[in-house]
């Protein structure tokens, strides 16, 4: 905004000296034209601080409109941030397709999980187990897996065990996020039935 304001007084002043040197050398005629610029700079630059003005209004309330978290609600996002990062990390590195989509899917979701909780801190709570036991758990269980797929070995069985274990993991990470939008999903329906009610009512409907 600052390079704006400079600029737009830059403009003014060139103007105003294209307007004194007018009215000097060209008498009422051409201080009437170069009035006439002056005016629409003047008025171009109101536009452009009025757009800037909304712009940075939306920006500082939509900042405003975050829940702030605690110290506590910060650490446990940024540990469970963390340990997403080192799934993420760990996934490419196994071998096993299926296994690495099937993880990668439930890394998705688990993103989601997050974004949620950050929008309102009050559900934390609700997901303390999910983010302090089963992701690093999650995390843990396909390190191990990596080691021994790294080592040789025939991991045909553990592969298949593995992978019937993701696919419940990503079934209980999908019910995880539905559980943060329940009440929402809720009031929704109430809303709806409400107005639908009120339609008919009123004979709209």
């Amino acid at each position: 905004m600052s390079g704006n304001n400079g600029s737009g007084f830059g403009w003014l002043i060139g103007i105003g000296a294209a307007l004194l040197i007018a009215s000097l050398l060209g008498g009422a005629g051409a201080l009437l034209v170069t009035g006439g610029v002056v005016l629409a700079a003047l008025l171009a630059m109101v536009v452009i601080a009025v757009v800037f003005a909304f712009k940075d209004n939306g920006e500082t309330s939509s900042g405003k409109n975050k829940t702030p978290l605690t110290d506590e609600q910060a650490q446990t996002l940024s540990e469970a941030r963390h340990e997403l990062t080192e799934l993420r990390i760990l996934n490419a590195r196994i071998d096993n397709l299926a296994i690495r989509n099937k993880s990668n899917e439930i890394c998705a979701i688990m993103e989601k999980v997050l974004t949620a909780l950050r929008e309102e801190p009050s559900r934390i709570s609700n997901a303390q187990m999910f983010l302090q036991y089963y992701l690093p758990t999650q995390k843990n269980i396909l390190k191990k897996y990596e080691q021994i797929e790294e080592s040789g070995l025939n991991v045909k069985e553990l592969s298949r065990k593995v992978l019937t274990h993701l696919t419940d993991i990503r079934t209980a990470t999908e019910k995880q996020l539905e559980n943060l939008y329940e009440d929402d999903m809720f009031d929704i329906s109430a809303e709806m039935e409400l107005m639908n009610t009120s339609c008919k009512e009123d004979g709209l409907l």
